[in-house]
This record gives C-alpha cells, sequence and structure tokens, in this order.
C-alpha cells in the first residue's frame, strides 16, 4: 500500500516507472492493467519456490556474508530488467524498496533513494527475542548480525533515505549522518477509510492483517490463545473476528468457537467499520503499520501494545489504549467494550489526528521534497561503485 499510494502520487508529478515483481501464481491477484493508467510498469513474473527451496537457500546464507533475505529477493531475471531499463532511459533517481534490494546494482549516475519501510535488523532481533526453538533463535540471530552490519553500511552509501518515523530517522542519522534522511510517515487515504455511517453491534472485535507475514502471525496467535480467554471468561458474548490472507493451515489453526477466520476480503472497510473494538497485539517487526492507521481513520476505538503503535503519534488514553501484558490487553478490550462512551472518544481523537497528520498527499509532498534536496547535490555513485569492488 505504501510503495502503491506513493508511486500514483509522485507520478502525477514526475515521470515514473515501476519495476516490480509479480507472484507467478495465477491465483494471486494483481492489477498491472489498471496502474498502465497512471505510469510506466514493468513486472517480472517470479515463482517464489517451494519452503524446502527456501530452507536450502536459508542454509546457503547461513555460511555467507549475504543476507537470505537478500538473496531471496535477488534474480538475474530483475537485474537483467533494470540494466535494460536504465539503458533505455537516463533516470534521474532509482528508490528502491527497503535496504534487502540494495544488492542489485544501478548506474552509477543515477542517484539512489532508499525507501526503509521498517528497520529490518529490528525486525530480526525482535522475532529472535520472541522465538522458543532454539534452532529458529540461532538463525534469526545470526540473520539479524549479517543484516545489521548490511543496511547499516548502505545507509552511508545512498543519496537519500526515507523513512516512516521520527525514531527511525535518528537511528539511521546516528549511523549515517552525511545522508539525507526525510521522514515519510505511513498514511492513509481519508475519503476511502471514513467513519462508518451505522454503529457497530458492541460485542464484535476485529485483527486484521496478512497471516502469511510472521509478526501478524505471531500476534493472531498471542491473541486466541492467551488474551481472548481472559476477554470471554468476562464478555461471554464477545465475538473476535481475525481478517487476512495466510496459509489454510494457519488459518484453521486460529479458528475456534466465537472466533471467525475470513482468510482474505475484498474490502476490509466493513469489517473495520462493524468492529466495536480493533486489536493491535503486535510483539514483533519493525516501521509503523497500515492497520493503525487505517482504523483510526475510520474512528474505530483500538487497543495496541506499544510495539503495535510504535512511530505513530499516537497517546495512551488519548487516541487510543496501550496495553503490553496478556491480562492488561484483556482489560481495555473489556473496557472499550462496556464503557462506549469512552470508545467513541477515543475514535473520534483518532480520526483527528489522521486527518491532522497522516493523509497520503502530505507523505508524498514529504517524499517529493526529499528527491528535490538530493537533486541539488551530487550524486554519490563512484563511492558506491568502490565500495562494493
Amino acid at each position: 500500500m505504501r510503495v502503491y499510494q506513493l508511486t500514483r502520487r509522485l507520478a502525477q508529478r514526475h515521470d515514473v516507472t515501476l519495476l516490480s515483481y509479480v507472484d507467478a501464481d495465477p491465483e494471486s491477484p494483481d492489477d498491472v492493467e489498471g496502474l498502465r493508467r497512471e505510469l510506466r510498469v514493468e513486472p517480472i513474473v517470479r515463482d517464489w519456490g517451494s519452503v524446502a527451496a527456501k530452507r536450502v537457500t536459508q542454509l546457503a546464507s547461513s555460511v555467507s556474508r549475504t543476507p537470505f533475505i537478500c538473496r531471496l529477493m535477488y534474480t538475474a531475471e530483475m537485474q537483467g530488467a533494470i540494466d535494460r531499463l536504465c539503458r533505455e532511459t537516463p533516470f534521474d533517481v532509482v528508490q528502491l524498496e527497503s535496504s534487502p534490494l540494495c544488492t542489485f546494482r544501478v548506474p552509477a549516475d543515477s542517484r539512489l533513494l532508499l525507501d526503509e519501510h521498517n528497520i529490518e535488523s529490528e525486525v530480526f532481533a525482535r522475532i529472535n527475542e520472541s522465538e522458543r526453538g532454539p534452532a529458529r533463535r540461532l538463525y534469526n540471530r545470526l540473520e539479524y548480525v549479517r543484516f545489521r552490519a548490511f543496511e547499516r553500511r548502505w545507509w552511508g552509501l545512498v543519496d537519500g533515505c526515507a523513512v516512516t518515523s521520527e525514531r527511525e530517522e535518528r537511528l539511521i542519522h546516528e549511523h549515517a549522518p552525511s545522508t539525507p534522511i526525510a521522514v515519510v510517515p505511513n498514511g492513509v487515504d481519508l475519503d476511502y477509510f471514513r467513519p462508518p455511517e451505522e454503529s457497530d453491534d458492541g460485542r464484535t472485535v476485529v485483527f486484521n492483517g496478512v497471516l502469511n507475514y510472521r509478526p501478524n502471525l505471531d500476534a493472531a496467535h498471542y491473541l486466541v490463545d492467551q488474551i481472548w480467554p481472559r476477554v470471554v471468561e468476562r464478555r461471554a458474548d464477545a465475538q473476535l473476528a481475525i481478517v487476512g490472507r495466510g496459509d489454510p493451515a494457519d488459518l484453521r489453526r486460529l479458528a475456534r468457537p466465537g472466533i471467525t477466520v475470513t482468510g482474505e476480503v475484498p474490502d476490509i472497510r466493513p469489517h473495520l467499520g462493524g468492529a466495536a473494538v480493533l486489536v493491535v497485539p503486535i510483539r514483533m517487526g519493525g516501521g509503523t503499520r497500515l492497520k493503525v492507521v487505517e482504523g483510526l481513520a475510520m474512528a474505530r476505538p483500538m487497543v495496541s501494545t506499544s510495539l503495535g503503535c510504535e512511530g505513530v503519534r499516537v497517546e495512551d488514553g488519548e487516541q487510543l489504549l496501550v496495553a503490553d501484558d496478556d491480562a492488561d490487553f484483556a482489560d481495555a478490550v473489556v473496557r472499550l467494550l462496556e464503557d462506549r462512551s469512552l470508545a467513541h472518544e477515543l475514535g473520534r481523537a483518532g480520526r483527528r489526528r489522521m486527518e491532522e497528520e497522516y493523509s497520503w498527499d502530505r507523505a508524498a509532498d514529504r517524499l517529493d521534497a526529499l528527491l528535490g534536496d538530493m537533486m541539488a547535490a551530487p550524486a554519490r555513485g563512484a563511492t558506491r561503485v568502490a565500495a562494493s569492488a
């Protein structure tokens, strides 16, 4: 969503080419032709391979300096497309969507902009902290150490860096003080995500997210296994809906009496709008979460962990409730189910904050300003080539 919303807005101001992988799975939805009405799109069909093939790549990366996620993202087809497009068009800026893509080669005379959706090494560190199995803990620890060195090196080589929050800006500036950095927060389409006209049922709690992303799946299990039983002890009429695509086996493991697991839905808004409470029990990951800004834009009462709402300028008790312990989290959910006046007050305050600070147009203005600053300075291409040699 971040790439889509920012790219289409940049395309209204500049000549933009989007080079992206497209899933080889015919069941996977895409809208390449729809995007082509707004900008030039170059899709690279990608078969992401089996779980067994992924494990082989992970094993190979464990004895290499190259992090696994970089190996996963790199293909000769994508590098060939980059080379071809750059021969055809002298791009002023090449923008990479997160540091795992820094393994790709770009022309030295193009300025390189890195959009860090997360601080990826933080994601590995937090996953490592939550892992129970010794093999997984060891693997994530190694990946964290490798990737931390990789990303810090590239922060100092790119011509500019965009981040989603002030906290990440400070972290990157500490390691790359000469690199221009702009805070470009994850935004929300305020017209699309509007408060619902009808009231909710007062008992439905909703968690939404892509459930083949490890932090979301961990949050769903944490919610179902540790938080939800505490909620239904006090509110037997409460209903839980878990909304989002995922592996069918994972979705089946989340199903319980009184819990609906929807899988992928064509439109998330009816599920958000019908929620008496939205929950964000995230315990690992990084960056800022679209589910938070979208839910608040719809004026929905929300309970989140501190990590779940990290990077979004909200305060506990002002726009949402924050709880980091399973008992406290359950207490906060029950409190909002029972105190509807407080729930609606928080929802209205959340909507106001999104209107004030989190529109995609505002985010695109910040990114465009960074592009202007980069174009006013010499490109660092020669430094990158020398560092990579």
